[in-house]
């Protein structure tokens, strides 16, 4: 089961097509490898405010991501948000909240994008992912879908606003199954890794930590 993108959704991504496809020389590559339907991960490397919208962009299909609870009470973001597929998420309300929300939206047939870093990177280097998604998969089935962003740091950085003509490449990778992973410590940690060197085998050297390399694969 897949949701179909609603009359809000298809017209901004049209409108996306229009203006943030061509503002930031957006590239997609490998969006052949998510599936369009059953549930699925997306999870990415984060730099920038304007990685779940490219994110979602490049999605054959709608994608839901948490958002600050607050947003969701100020004028027009209130009636937009939901109907993005966005999931309001209260400040402080801790990793297990953001867990249950993807699980929720999986069950409704969403894709869900997730950032295993937990926040954005500040220096655009891969930081090291917390086990949210391989829980996440565990618990559902979900296939996880490797993704990375790259550019996104330069074309908004964190603070700043947008930078125009700065070329945002996105790309996402074979999908992982966890759908037979045990729910304890070793295995999770396990599955995090191979996780983790999927989403950095398609990012550039440059966005890599010095001693990646030396990480267990």
């Amino acid at each position: 089961m897949a949701v179909r993108e609603n009359p809000t959704y298809r017209a901004l991504r049209l409108i996306a097509t229009l203006t943030v496809k061509p503002l930031f020389r957006l590239r997609i590559e490998g969006a052949e490898h998510v599936p369009r339907q059953g549930p699925v991960l997306i999870a990415s490397n984060h730099l920038s405010t304007l990685d779940p919208i490219v994110l979602a962009y490049g999605l054959p299909r709608p994608v839901a991501f948490v958002a600050k609870a607050e947003l969701f009470r100020m004028p027009v973001l209130s009636w937009l948000l939901p109907r993005i597929y966005a999931i309001p998420l209260e400040r402080g309300a801790g990793d297990l909240s953001a867990v249950k929300a993807a699980i929720r939206a999986l069950q409704k047939g969403l894709a869900f994008g997730i950032f295993p870093e937990g926040t954005r990177s500040r220096d655009g280097r891969l930081q090291p992912f917390k086990t949210g998604a391989a829980a996440i998969a565990a618990r559902t089935g979900a296939r996880v879908v490797p993704a990375a962003v790259i550019g996104s740091e330069k074309a908004w950085p964190v603070g700043k606003g947008p930078r125009p003509f700065v070329p945002v490449t996105v790309r996402y990778g074979p999908p992982l199954d966890f759908g037979d992973l045990k729910l304890d410590k070793r295995s999770l940690e396990a599955a995090t890794r191979e996780l983790e060197q999927a989403v950095a085998a398609l990012l550039p050297p440059a966005y890599l930590p010095q001693d990646f390399s030396a990480q267990p694969k």
